[in-house]
């Protein structure tokens, strides 16, 4: 048996597991930054009463571990608010909680580096500043955080193999599955870590490309 057979033999189930990690890889980005931009732009503007529920928030998520963050979504969270869920959706809340407290900090950062000069020219041309917000003050602070919310992204790729601790077959839980079967784990860690490199290399090469194409003047 050739060192690598293990991996030609169970493919299919490896390859199925990493489509759950693209999977909530992909949730996590898309449902993440959605709401990051809007605790971000909550704590740009300041408002009294939502800026201190939306700090509060992101304070508790940054200071609480993504595993109990998830064993919250999966196990208090039906408990406290009679509801069923799978593990696959409670993976999936957690992810985009996690990582969207993260952005909203990195998006706030992005919005409080835009000159008080540009805003004002702004609302001077006549824009209302929820226009001024939209069309002026968000598009540029999204390209400047541009790199910095590419890496949240490829820390969210690697953080989904924490899923496989409440059951989700994702690469790394299934790669942990053929192991216990096969027992061959320098081979299956071999290529798993070799995965997570090119698909967070890959992450990456996108972000440098789209700032570079996108990248302002500052």
């Amino acid at each position: 048996m050739g060192p690598f057979d293990v991996i030609v033999h169970n493919l299919p189930f490896l390859l199925v597991g990493l489509k759950v990690t693209a999977e909530l890889s992909a949730i996590a980005i898309v449902g993440g930054t959605a709401l990051g931009l809007l605790l971000g732009i909550i704590r740009y503007m300041r408002w009294p009463v939502l800026n201190a529920i939306t700090f509060a928030f992101i304070e508790l998520i940054r200071g609480t571990p993504l595993l109990v963050v998830l064993f919250i979504c999966y196990f208090a969270l039906p408990a406290l608010l009679s509801y069923h869920t799978t593990a696959y959706n409670a993976a999936a809340l957690g992810f985009v909680l996690f990582i969207s407290a993260y952005l909203a900090e990195d998006f706030r950062s992005g919005l409080r580096s835009i000159r008080p000069q540009t805003v004002q020219a702004a609302l001077a041309t006549g824009l209302t500043p929820v226009q001024t917000l939209r069309f002026i003050v968000v598009p540029q602070a999204v390209r400047r955080v541009i790199p910095t919310i590419f890496s949240q992204y490829v820390r969210v790729f690697k953080f989904t193999s924490v899923a496989s601790v409440i059951g989700i077959h994702e690469l790394t839980g299934s790669a942990l599955l053929v192991n216990a079967r096969e027992f061959r784990p320098i081979v299956l860690l071999a290529t798993v870590a070799l995965t997570y490199f090119v698909c967070c290399y890959a992450i990456s090469l996108v972000g440098r490309l789209l700032y570079k194409k996108l990248m302002i003047r500052l």
